[in-house]
């Protein structure tokens, strides 16, 4: 087996989809999804880039030269500005949110992570209020 055959198929069974899913989704016919699989060919650039994307997978994982797996976009510029102390800011937040593609190859909408990335910021406000609160009628 060759390291994009391999990987390939467990990108494919992470995502929860099918082949026939996959071929739709990328736009790649069903006999091609189906003979990378087999390892009768490797995909050419273009198709790579559509696999990569809709497994949420980096393309250079896929292709067996690089071991990170996960997908990072050049949009998503990220740093952490509080790594002294560890705490999460909203650019977190937002850096993990933006990088959400899909879960089990349904893909996740722009709406879908706004109020998704607003519940979590009202969560982590309302433990830190609740916090504040406790500490108060500590002292």
């Amino acid at each position: 087996m060759n390291a994009f055959q391999t990987r390939l198929q467990a990108a494919l069974n992470e995502s929860g989809m099918t082949q026939a899913e996959l071929a739709r989704k990328t736009g790649i016919g069903r006999n091609s999804i189906s003979d990378y699989l087999k390892g009768k060919y490797l995909a050419k650039q273009q198709y790579v880039g559509a696999l990569a994307r809709v497994l949420n997978v980096d393309e250079g994982w896929l292709m067996g030269v690089s071991d990170k797996k996960e997908r990072r976009h050049p949009e998503e510029d990220f740093e952490n500005t509080n790594k002294e102390n560890g705490d999460i800011t909203d650019k977190d937040i937002d850096h993990y949110f933006n990088g959400l593609r899909s879960y089990k190859g349904l893909e996740i909408s722009d709406e879908q992570k706004e109020f998704m990335r607003n519940s979590i910021k009202s969560f982590l406000e309302s433990q830190r209020a609740m916090n504040n609160k406790q500490n108060r009628n500590k002292e």
